[in-house]
């Protein structure tokens, strides 16, 4: 009988190992993948405008005008101005995006309005472009000043130019732009430019860099919407079996802890005995809570992300971050290590202290 009770025991409490290790699993996903304010926090730490001057210069590049490269700076330095409202809707995306694929809605529809953006976006490069270039001025000598200006005026197309300034001789129509560029930046203008040429170029300069502004964003709509059409069906039938796959571990995720109870109760009925139980039972959760909460801090001493950031060469405003979430994550694994461990040991000392006698 007693040869009997110890496989019962023993086969149970393999079963109930198996069970803990499932469910801190489950645990772990629950806590990060599928928990919305989890993402969300890493979309706070996400550094959006380092990751923009690490990854957007090819990006950026290609979309301005080639002759005008220094424009990169600025819409970068925009990109880094606007980061607060681009988490934000991410943020959005992402509430929304869960409440589809958790089943709270039937179908995925998320708008991201832009109207105010590209207004912003007007703005906000005017701004910048007249930061970036005091700036880029501060501490220059007035003939490096000038050789600084007259290298921007040389990447300036003539065809957008002013007709007032088109038609000027290059010379002066070099001159006539250094000394706005001058007085945009606040530094020393230049003597001897006549009013009739310098006035128009005040006059029209702003509304030809909003002109060519709008052409750049004329295209960009008010609203972007993400929903079927737009992501096709392809992406959909994915999502799909995510959210089938989703509805699974929600159903059947908190049943794990049901099985657990229910193989602790197991135990107690294949011993009849308070102190054997709670050895086994004790046994169970500090080999497992004690196996884990090393692996922890193995993670943690080891950072085995680091390898796989240096296998793929990333940047280190991106590697640092994908660090952090990994730090993270086993940060939301250590209570769950801690508390099985915990109650091993205090079942162990139970099991120590109640006398052996049939419960």
């Amino acid at each position: 009988m007693g040869f009997l009770r110890n496989i019962a025991t023993s086969l149970l409490s393999f079963i109930l190992f198996l069970t803990l290790t499932i469910f801190s699993v489950a645990f772990m996903i629950n806590s990060t993948v599928l928990n919305s304010d989890f993402v969300s926090t890493q979309v706070d730490n996400v550094p959006i405008s380092d990751i923009a001057r690490d990854f957007g210069d090819e990006l950026i590049s290609s979309e301005l005008t080639q002759d005008m490269p220094f424009l990169k700076d600025v819409a970068l330095n925009t990109v880094e101005k606007q980061e607060p409202w681009i988490k934000t809707q991410l943020k959005d995306a992402i509430d929304t995006g869960y409440d589809y694929l958790k089943g709270n809605t039937e179908t995925l529809y998320i708008v991201i309005p832009l109207s105010e953006l590209k207004q912003d976006l007007k703005d906000t490069l005017w701004d910048e472009a007249r930061i970036y270039l005091q700036n880029e001025l501060a501490g220059k000598s007035e003939m490096e000043v000038s050789r600084y200006l007259q290298d921007i005026i040389r990447q300036i197309p003539r065809d957008i130019l002013p007709p007032e300034l088109a038609i000027l001789p290059q010379d002066l129509r070099n001159l006539a732009v250094e000394q706005y560029l001058r007085d945009f930046a606040g530094q020393n203008t230049l003597i001897g430019l006549p009013p009739e040429i310098t006035v128009p170029i005040e006059d029209s300069v702003e509304g030809y860099f909003n002109s060519y502004l709008d052409e750049f964003i004329k295209d960009v709509p008010d609203t972007y919407t993400i929903d079927e059409d737009t992501l096709g069906k392809q992406t959909m039938d994915a999502l799909s079996t995510a959210r089938t796959a989703v509805d699974y571990f929600q159903t059947y995720y908190p049943w794990m802890i049901v099985l657990m109870i229910v193989l602790a109760a197991l135990i107690f009925l294949a011993n009849m005995n308070i102190r054997a139980t709670a050895r086994a039972l004790g046994i169970n959760l500090v080999i497992f809570g004690g196996l884990d909460l090393i692996g922890i801090i193995l993670v943690k001493t080891i950072a085995p992300f680091h390898f796989l950031v240096d296998a793929f060469d990333i940047p280190d405003t991106l590697s640092n971050w994908v660090e952090g979430v990994a730090n993270d994550v086993t940060s939301v694994a250590l209570p769950l290590a801690i508390g099985l461990l915990v109650a091993g040991i205090a079942l162990l000392v139970v099991s120590f202290v109640v006398k052996p006698k049939e419960a």
